[in-house]
């Protein structure tokens, strides 16, 4: 006979020291892996870089420019500007150098053609430095402090979806140990409902039963070989999602620990601010910087402007070519039939609104933790009632194989005591995974597991 007995005290007192520390390092690195490959926490990487590269841009608006700006041009044709030179001295110049000829010299004096001057060049180079500072944009100010807290608002999004990362690696990993040690358990079972089966095709040949011995116990063989199926099904799954959360193959190896070796959890010692509502906070803050930035669209612009450089048709760079010229460029719009007031409550009613959304969420994350927390106590206790049950199932079935060697107990309790112990042993399973799991869910609902070392984030922190 194959013995169905645990000595799950025994067990667990061998294998704490070491099995407790390995799944502890196992699932870590599982974790470390999905916190540096998974493609969705990928994505949110490189959402939190446009986001800061957007801050960096909007705070170098608020500093000054320097351009670099040249033109070449050739030109043919265009307007012209005809003037008479021709008209106007050629008769005054005929008379004098007729008073030459008479004075016995020669003439002095030339014949001009009209002149028609083009208002184009034929060709023409400008080459400047420009400079542009702005010294008075109460809207930059305020669009790069909107721009900011963006910027923090992404990266309070990346670290919430980080944690519910950890959290589902966590899960996918509970759950596919949950599920391989389900598969062990089963297949424990359709062992000893096949030696069950020998047995009573031995008693039928010995005249000692009837043929309705064997097919019940094949019944009950083909019941667990069908449930058998089903979780091993399931154990393949649990595995490629796990797989898929730390973005490697679907077959990639796993190694997962019994469920006797995973240490009974705890309540998180520590309790962080949830990212969501910083995130809801830095929303806040960039829509109360896009109501200061519409304010200030109603007042001046006061910028500095500079420009220094070289003119002419050719490059030449002396004092007759170069030129310096130094501006302050006020610009106020005066009338824009209510647009900017219009922006102004906009902003105003979405950073309200944003408010709303935070209240509303700061008391459902209380609830969530408080429904978490009821949850794990729940789960902790349920594994001290599944302690208890297994250990009366095993040794009820102890004593069942010992009245079924004595040939006093009958199939069908023999059956029935099978049974329970397995399902006794499946409950212990689901309990001890369940409370993990349960555990996981109330770290995510405090914040508590440590990204700082695994998934730090680049995101400025603003003032509460």
């Amino acid at each position: 006979m194959i013995s169905r007995r645990i000595p799950v005290a025994v067990l667990a007192t061998l294998l704490w020291s070491g099995s407790v520390a390995a799944s502890d390092a196992l699932l870590d690195a599982y974790i470390a892996d999905a916190l540096q490959g998974n493609p969705g926490l990928q994505a949110r990487d490189h959402a939190l870089d446009a986001s800061r590269a957007d801050a960096d841009a909007a705070r170098a608006q608020r500093l000054p420019e320097l351009q670099l700006s040249a033109r070449y041009s050739r030109a043919d044709g265009g307007r012209t500007i005809d003037f008479p030179a021709g008209d106007l001295l050629n008769g005054v110049y005929g008379t004098l150098n007729q008073f030459l000829v008479d004075a016995g010299q020669a003439p002095r004096f030339p014949t001009i053609d009209n002149q028609s001057i083009a208002l184009l060049r034929e060709k023409e180079q400008e080459t400047k430095l420009s400079v542009t500072a702005p010294l008075f944009a109460p809207a930059l100010w305020a669009n790069a402090d909107a721009k900011t807290a963006l910027w923090a608002s992404s990266g309070a999004a990346r670290e919430a979806h980080a944690r519910v990362l950890v959290r589902e690696v966590k899960r996918a990993y509970y759950g596919a140990i949950q599920a391989d040690a389900a598969v062990q358990i089963l297949q424990a079972s359709e062992q000893l409902l096949a030696e069950n089966v020998r047995v009573s095709e031995a008693l039928v040949r010995a005249g000692k039963a009837t043929r309705d011995r064997v097919l019940r116990a094949e019944a009950e063989r083909l019941a667990i070989v069908q449930r058998l199926d089903s979780v091993r099904a399931q154990a393949a799954q649990a595995r490629r999602f796990l797989n898929v959360l730390r973005d490697q193959a679907d077959d990639a190896p796993l190694t997962l620990p019994s469920p006797e070796a995973l240490p009974l959890p705890q309540a998180p010692a520590v309790e962080a601010t949830r990212p969501e509502l910083r995130q809801l906070d830095a929303a806040i803050d960039a829509r109360d910087a896009a109501r200061r930035a519409a304010t200030a669209a109603l007042l001046p612009t006061l910028a500095l402007a500079g420009d220094y450089g070289i003119q002419g048709t050719d490059y030449r760079f002396d004092r007759d070519h170069d030129f310096s010229m130094v501006s302050l460029v006020l610009r106020w719009s005066l009338f824009d039939f209510g647009a900017r007031n219009a922006l102004r409550h906009k902003a105003i009613s979405e950073s309200e609104q944003l408010r709303a959304e935070r209240r509303d969420l700061e008391r459902r994350l209380a609830l969530a933790r408080s429904s978490a927390s009821d949850d794990l106590g729940t789960a902790l206790r349920a594994i001290v009632a599944a302690e208890a049950r297994l250990a009366a199932s095993d040794e009820g079935f102890r004593i069942a194989e010992r009245k079924r060697e004595a040939a006093s107990l009958s199939q069908i309790e023999f059956l029935d005591s099978e049974r329970v112990l397995t399902e006794a042993r499946l409950n212990l399973v689901i309990a001890r995974c369940s409370a993990l799991d349960r555990a996981a869910e109330l770290e995510l609902a405090t914040a508590a597991y440590p990204l700082s070392a695994a998934s730090a984030t680049a995101a400025p922190t603003l003032p509460e």
